[in-house]
């Protein structure tokens, strides 16, 4: 067989793989978004925490952390636009730590640790349109966490910040809406009525509870309703668990402040990300940390993974329609086994993540 004709049979049968290889075009992203079958990467900008909104004009919004104490060019909240989820417009930074953040609690909190490039960076963006206007939850590499209220009514801003929420301490903010009040969220189970005008909190925090021994995550939490049933979900990385993967957990109730149920892992290699409805009111996950980029990608990019949500009369079923992002049944019977026992005690007072040494 000549080298022409290997070749043909190789892209005959290997076709699907080479046409997957690298940065997809418009086109391909399109079909992919139209399949709704496999996850793929949306946009090949260095992103961490991708944060994607439907928003009230038709269009998808995508934000997410753009610089850490040693990576990316500007601490701040930069904005995606897209009408597809293949297609996205850089609508550049409308809001800068150090430009426009000066003044503001972030430089009041102690630093912890520092970077080559930057002492202070900000975490985990999100936007969302509420009151007549768009909101950035946002929290700092210091710890501490608090919002961006843009003061035109557009998603361009400008934005001032609000006073720092609940301390110099906890990350990751979230907002979460029903029936016209909003609830500020943060970390991974914290929850809290704001106050009409959304310029504060208006009563006690409430830590989430639900059924086990095991914490549900800790960070990256997200508060969905489906039906008459509410989905918490967060985000962690556990060295205790056999696949090393950043992961989102979920736990149902039918009430906003639970109790929930058993703690289940949602989606492998998908931590961090949020759940989301397309125009067809398919569901959709970010992600952004795993092993599944190739030549030419950025590592740390905002991906899209195709979901199922089942409904049942008494519990909501998660489920990744591409097998890369499906937890394993050996997957949940370890979140089942932790569920009982809790974190091991050798993890006492070691970071989450930590694995001993050749694991």
């Amino acid at each position: 067989m000549n080298r022409i004709s290997i070749f043909a049979v190789c892209a005959l049968f290997c076709g699907f793989h080479m046409a997957d290889a690298g940065v997809l075009t418009s086109e391909q992203k399109l079909e992919k978004v139209k399949a709704h079958n496999e996850a793929f990467q949306a946009l090949n900008e260095k992103v961490r925490d991708p944060f994607v909104l439907k928003g009230p004009d038709g269009f998808f919004y995508m934000t997410g952390t753009t610089a850490g104490t040693s990576w990316g060019e500007t601490a701040g909240i930069k904005i995606w636009k897209s009408r597809d989820l293949a297609e996205w417009k850089d609508l550049g930074f409308v809001w800068e730590l150090e430009r426009d953040g000066k003044d503001d609690w972030f430089f009041d909190v102690p630093l912890k640790r520092t970077g080559p490039m930057r002492e202070r960076t900000i975490w985990a963006p999100e936007i969302h349109c509420m009151n007549g206007t768009w909101w950035v939850p946002l929290s700092a590499n210091t710890g501490g966490h608090s919002l961006l209220k843009s003061t035109t009514g557009r998603i361009e801003g400008p934005y001032d910040a609000l006073p720092l929420m609940d301390g110099p301490h906890n990350i990751d903010s979230h907002l979460y809406e029903e029936n016209g009040e909003v609830y500020y969220c943060y970390q991974a189970d914290f929850i809290a009525k704001m106050k009409p005008d959304m310029s504060g909190l208006a009563e006690e925090k409430t830590k989430l509870k639900h059924k086990g021994n095991h914490p549900l995550g800790y960070e990256g939490i997200l508060m969905l309703k489906i039906g008459d049933k509410y989905l918490h979900i967060a985000s962690g990385r556990y060295g205790y668990e056999p696949t090393d993967t950043y992961d989102l957990y979920y736990t149902v109730s039918k009430n906003l402040y639970g109790p929930y149920g058993k703690r289940r892992m949602a989606l492998k290699n998908a931590g961090h990300g949020n759940l989301f409805q397309d125009h067809e009111g398919r569901w959709w996950s970010t992600a952004f940390d795993h092993e599944f980029f190739t030549e030419g990608m950025q590592n740390w990019s905002l991906w899209l993974v195709p979901v199922e949500i089942e409904e049942t009369e008494d519990d909501l079923i998660i489920r990744s329609k591409d097998p890369r992002f499906q937890p394993s049944e050996d997957d949940q019977r370890v979140v089942e086994e932790l569920s009982k026992t809790g974190p091991p005690a050798a993890w006492k007072g070691k970071a989450r993540w930590w694995r001993p040494e050749g694991k």
